[in-house]
């Protein structure tokens, strides 16, 4: 008696084959869909958070600035003195480099201090 059912419970193995790979591409592709947009949302994040870092630094530099200007302006400067917090000595003469103001002539070398200044 033959055996008509032994071509009946065959496995289609090239077509299962087939649909494993499929699956697997497509798993993986959606896996590194996942992946890179994680990644794009972590680097945004990133980005966010160093602007506003950015941000209070340059508050921070134009507070300093402003103190800057406060702190060496001329009545600023003048109250301190007031107070003796800063002292100041006068400029002597012996102490002053005058330049020459007579036109040089060609090839002429000039004297750039007085020579009592020199030492």
């Amino acid at each position: 008696m033959p055996n008509y059912h032994r071509h009946n419970n065959t496995v289609p193995v090239a077509a299962l084959t087939r649909w494993v790979i499929v699956a697997f591409f497509l798993g993986a592709a959606g896996l590194s869909y996942v992946y890179f947009k994680n990644q794009l949302h972590a680097s945004g994040d990133e980005i966010r958070n160093l602007e506003r870092q950015l941000a209070e630094f340059e508050t921070q530099n134009d507070v300093v600035r402003a103190k800057i200007s406060q702190l060496s302006s001329r009545g600023y400067l003048q109250k301190r003195l007031a107070e003796g917090f800063i002292h100041m000595t006068p400029i002597t003469d012996d102490r002053i480099v005058r330049i020459n103001t007579t036109p040089a002539r060609a090839n002429e070398l000039r004297r750039v201090s007085n020579e009592e200044n020199v030492k």
